[in-house]
């Protein structure tokens, strides 16, 4: 794989199941994201398909509260069997400014506590068509500042997040700085949106590669673009986070796809922050969609990138990082097990199964990987 941050760890190999998922991904939704209007209805609806995806039985490992954090809503998790951590993770999740939320990225959020050990904030931004992108930013920056507030280790808040989250995190960043709060501990940005013209060529970034993204249209982005920022809006600070290079001072790690529209707007962040002595983990993946660590549960990439970004979150507020794992479908795991009833069952993937029998009748012994 070519690269123009020469610094950046590139992960070349990727499993069938990814491969599998690429392409799934370019020959269904694509086309449907290629041809569905953009207005009020189709965002609406896409909301309602969220909603109903992210159905289904509630981890044992978490118990999420929902609460408010400067009257912006929030839902907030620590895992059971996470290593102990004074850290607490602000998490903004992506979906393009019109999609997603909290249910989506409950299991990236759960993966990020047990890797982490942190209490992990997911944040409610406001979204298209109830506000535009100068509205999430506001709801995003608030609960940091209330979060800079709330928790008794202000100096050791990691943000995060994917996409259009990952744009929200780097401009948590940058007006952090301008308003005097403290910055984070650590970003981690995956396939974070780093301008709001990232089709645009003529910007100074180097593209090294042809933009064969699996699923993000290239074409819509001009359109939506016109729902992100309507005549009138004004977003504070710098409209896009590659200009805002010179606020942002937090270590950061990015996690780029080869092909993804976004890739050479991270290379170019990662240019820019490290040349400014600003602590930069890159990695670049082969074969894999955008966004891909969101889907914590299926593929073994997202679990890796996951845990490099949780050793490297660790690292950032000082404390020890776990040993760096390979592949997930090449070693062993280490096992926590406990004995349920058979009526609870379990909607981990991590599992392996087996029965016992005892006077109380057959049950189930669920093992969870940590």
């Amino acid at each position: 794989m070519r690269v123009v941050y020469q610094d950046a760890v590139v992960h070349e190999a990727s499993s069938v199941k990814a491969r599998v998922l690429q392409r799934f991904a370019r020959i269904t939704f694509k086309p449907v994201l290629r041809l569905a209007p953009i207005n009020d209805r189709t965002l609406l609806t896409l909301r309602s398909l969220d909603r109903l995806s992210a159905r289904g039985p509630r981890s044992r490992y978490v118990e999420p509260i929902e609460h408010e954090l400067g009257g912006v809503r929030v839902e907030t998790m620590a895992h059971r069997y996470g290593p102990r951590s004074d850290m607490s993770l602000l998490y903004l999740h992506g979906g393009g400014f019109f999609s997603c939320g909290i249910e989506t990225h409950r299991r990236i959020c759960e993966r990020l506590a047990l890797y982490t050990g942190a209490q992990v904030t997911s944040v409610e931004y406001v979204q298209l068509p109830e506000g535009d992108v100068a509205d999430s930013v506001q709801d995003a920056i608030t609960a940091y500042a209330a979060l800079v507030d709330e928790v008794p280790h202000p100096d050791k808040i990691v943000v995060a997040g994917d996409s259009a989250g990952g744009y929200l995190t780097m401009k948590i960043a940058e007006l952090a700085q301008r308003r005097g709060l403290p910055a984070p501990a650590a970003l981690l940005a995956f396939s974070p949106l780093l301008s709001l013209d990232p089709e645009r060529e003529d910007k100074g970034v180097v593209r090294v590669t042809r933009v064969r993204d699996a699923y993000l249209p290239v074409s819509r982005v001009a359109k939506i673009r016109r729902r992100w920022v309507p005549e009138g809006s004004v977003i504070e600070g710098e409209p896009s986070p590659l200009d805002a290079a010179d606020h942002i001072t937090s270590p950061t790690f990015f996690v780029g796809v080869e092909d993804e529209m976004l890739r050479p707007e991270i290379e170019a962040m990662a240019l820019l922050l490290a040349e400014r002595g600003v602590e930069v983990e890159t990695h670049l993946w082969r074969g894999q969609v955008h966004a891909f660590p969101v889907l914590a549960d299926a593929l073994p990439e997202s679990k890796e990138a996951l845990q490099l970004a949780a050793a490297f979150a660790r690292r950032a507020v000082g404390e020890e990082a776990a040993a760096p794992r390979e592949r997930s479908d090449h070693h062993d795991e280490p096992l926590v097990g406990e004995i349920v009833p058979e009526e609870s069952g379990s909607d981990e993937t991590e599992i392996i199964e087996g029965e016992i029998q005892g006077d109380t009748g057959r049950r189930r012994w669920f093992f969870q990987a940590s």
